[in-house]
């Protein structure tokens, strides 16, 4: 499931009359979307092994008529969660995404030994984004006023942003 989140910042541009054509340098918009990107493809790697998690570990019973009746007449919000829930398909992450993943985390890195309190900002930021988790309940958590968590958010991207175009590395 595609949450929608903060950054809403296309990658690409288009033309009036013409194809896409892709930013060639970076901006704070790109950034973001590369850091909740490399969280979603981080969430799809595989687990540690080990012990499975608690629950799940009874087999499948057969659903009766009164049982089926009662999953009717749930509402639709409660029918599209228990059916995400018992969608078990996990599709893996490819090479590619895997690569940009690591690369982006790594600007996290940088970022942290520059400024810790905007590395975690935004690394929180990210991660809550990726799925689809309130940014307010986590103001709330922290006890951080919004406008400042925000604030610093967007000053981390626009800094990473600037590294990232000082490099020169490219957008794609």
């Amino acid at each position: 499931m595609i949450m929608p989140t903060i950054v809403d910042i296309s990658l690409n541009q288009t033309a009036a009359s013409g194809p896409k054509i892709e930013s060639p340098i970076w901006n704070a918009g790109l950034v973001g979307k590369r850091l909740v990107q490399a969280f979603r493809t981080l969430d799809r790697l595989p687990g540690l092994r080990g012990p499975r998690k608690p629950g799940g570990h009874w087999p499948r019973t057969a659903t009766e008529w009164a049982d089926q009746l009662a999953q009717a007449e749930l509402e639709e919000d409660e029918r599209r969660a228990r059916g995400q829930a018992s969608n078990r398909a996990l599709i893996r992450p490819a090479a590619s995404e895997i690569a940009r993943m690591e690369a982006a985390l790594e600007w996290l890195r940088e970022l942290r030994a520059l400024d810790p309190g905007l590395a975690l900002v935004t690394a929180l930021w990210a991660v809550r984004a990726a799925r689809g988790r309130s940014l307010k309940a986590l103001c709330i958590e922290k006890q951080w006023a919004p406008h400042t968590f925000f604030r610093k958010r967007a000053k981390a991207l626009a800094f990473l942003a600037d590294m990232l175009n000082a490099r020169g590395e490219p957008v794609g």
